[in-house]
């Protein structure tokens, strides 16, 4: 049995921790906690998420650190997260089922660090996201499928990142998307960008920053321009232009048919050669006549 302590024999800290929480929600030593539900370990120079937080925390700011991931298991003991900012940090990447157990989360913040993909279902379990800020990172690639699952999302910022493309089935996925941030990336106004820019022109409220904040560049020129100054007619040429990915398709069928047809005649042949074999001939036939 643990022994009892009168309040006046305690630390002074831990006095004030006692008095403030409940037993068992003593704040981490490097951050500070206005209650028990709030975590704030904002500038710290933390290399790594520190713990035990109160397992009943709602809200954890724990940006401008140089932590580098995530823990896997980081929403299993918290799952009451609603509110979660992991801004200004070194995040590289984001582990397969990081954000399982993550059904309250509603604010995500990941902006300012080095995320460079996000794989397919990478948000997969935090299906009541209504925030997700990216802006400012080094993205290169998002799966389509990367944000499969967040029907509820309103707001997604993808600023400023090294995107050059980007398929309208990821944002398709977003049925109640609201706001969306695209400037700052590096597209590529090529075919495959064409399908892109007719989405965002139908859907130009939703753009935080409209068309006219959106650049991408020519292919085969030194030189930007803003979505603004582009139409439907700028892509006219990629009704009729064939993408690698057709081209490959059009390949291989071509070699299926051809070796498909080798093989039939083969065949054929073979068979044809077997009934000259088998069949009687014709001298054999007058032989037979000439003996009756």
């Amino acid at each position: 049995m643990r022994p009892w302590l009168p309040l006046g024999s305690l630390p002074p800290l831990l006095l004030v921790a006692s008095l403030s929480f409940p037993l068992g929600h003593f704040c981490p030593a490097v951050c500070s906690c206005l209650d028990y539900h709030t975590v704030d370990c904002r500038d710290q120079g933390l290399p790594g998420v520190p713990s035990p937080f109160p397992l009943d925390v709602r809200k954890v700011l724990i940006a401008d650190n140089h932590i580098r991931a995530i823990p896997a298991d980081f929403f299993i003991f918290y799952g009451d997260l609603v509110y979660l900012d992991f801004s200004h940090n070194a995040i590289v990447s984001l582990e397969e089922g990081t954000f399982s157990s993550s059904g309250k989360l509603v604010f995500l913040d990941l902006s300012h660090n080095n995320l460079t993909r996000l794989a397919a279902g990478a948000f997969k379990s935090a299906a009541r996201l209504i925030k997700l800020s990216l802006g400012n990172n080094r993205l290169l690639e998002v799966d389509e499928a990367a944000f499969e699952s967040l029907e509820q999302l309103q707001v997604l910022e993808l600023n400023n990142n090294s995107l050059q493309t980007l398929t309208v089935a990821t944002l398709d996925a977003l049925p109640n998307l609201r706001s969306l941030r695209l400037e700052g990336n590096p597209w590529l106004c090529d075919c495959d960008f064409a399908s892109l820019f007719s989405w965002l022109q139908e859907n130009q409220s939703k753009l935080q920053k409209g068309l006219n904040e959106i650049q991408c560049s020519v292919p085969m020129e030194d030189r930007k321009i803003f979505l603004s100054e582009l139409s439907e007619g700028s892509f006219r040429d990629c009704k009729f232009n064939l993408s690698l990915t057709d081209l490959i398709i059009i390949i291989f069928s071509g070699v299926a048919v051809s070796i498909a047809a080798i093989v039939s005649s083969f065949i054929l042949a073979l068979i044809v050669n077997c009934f000259h074999r088998c069949a009687p001939s014709k001298d054999d036939d007058e032989d037979e006549d000439s003996e009756d």
